[in-house]
């Protein structure tokens, strides 16, 4: 007696298109990053297919800053969630290309063996770490929204949102070039924070407002340069504590 089986066989895996590998390699990509910075720092130093690290850290970038942008402009709501989603990238994006040549250019003034892609690898990866850090701190403001925390509050908090993502950024690119022990490494370092803060701060201030007054009866999406970026913390630090100049004074029905 024989019993037949109709056995099916399996269906092979579908063909690998280049938008799923490269969409499977980014997730890796970032996985090693908040698991292993130090096989990061490996593979960037070995120089492993730097061109697949730098567009998974370009589009990371791109999608956390435009997350954390859209929370911040939803303290005011309506367009200029939008408006904050598509500045906050360009900020973060546009200073690190116009800023990260520093690490090499100084460095390699101060003899270090020139290294351009591996640097500039380097700057988008802490960049990276430090968006990711920030898009995690953004339900942080949706809460302050939640209680009614006041806007220079709410300022303050951003500030030092952003701050602790810096500091994070900084330390993957110590890390990184501590390993390699480079003749003025630290110097290079000081340096790009020097212009990475200028570039950066000069850029953002030119791009405001990110975070909007619920009040404001318009939202622009760009606001006339008066002042400084150095006025507007300390002008939120003194607003803060209820010292207000005339020209900055709340309107009394809304107690802001």
């Amino acid at each position: 007696m024989t019993a037949a089986f109709n056995v099916t066989a399996p269906s092979p895996p579908g063909p690998t298109t280049p938008e799923r590998g490269a969409s499977s390699a980014g997730l890796v990509l970032i996985d090693v990053l908040l698991r292993d910075r130090d096989r990061m720092l490996d593979r960037i130093r070995a120089g492993h297919d730097l061109t697949a690290v730098m567009q998974a850290m370009v589009a990371t970038i791109a999608i956390t800053m435009a997350a954390a942008g859209a929370a911040l402009g939803s303290y005011r709501g309506g367009i200029q969630i939008a408006y904050a989603a598509i500045k906050l990238p360009i900020v973060l994006l546009g200073a690190a290309a116009l800023s990260a040549p520093a690490l090499w250019a100084i460095g390699s003034a101060l003899g270090r063996r020139s290294r351009l892609a591996q640097d500039l690898a380097l700057v988008m990866v802490a960049l990276a770490r430090g968006a990711l850090l920030v898009v995690a701190c953004t339900p942080l403001v949706m809460v302050g929204r939640a209680v009614d925390l006041g806007y220079h509050h709410t300022i303050l908090g951003v500030v030092a949102m952003f701050a602790l993502a810096g500091g994070a950024a900084t330390g993957m690119i110590w890390r990184g070039l501590a390993r390699e022990a480079a003749t003025g490494w630290r110097t290079a370092i000081a340096g790009f924070c020097v212009v990475f803060t200028l570039v950066g701060g000069q850029l953002s201030w030119a791009l405001r407002p990110y975070l909007e007054r619920p009040r404001a009866p318009e939202v622009p999406f760009l606001r006339e340069v008066s002042g400084s970026l150095f006025d507007s913390v300390t002008g939120a630090l003194q607003s803060a504590r209820g010292i207000y100049r005339r020209d900055q004074a709340p309107l009394e029905e809304s107690g802001q």
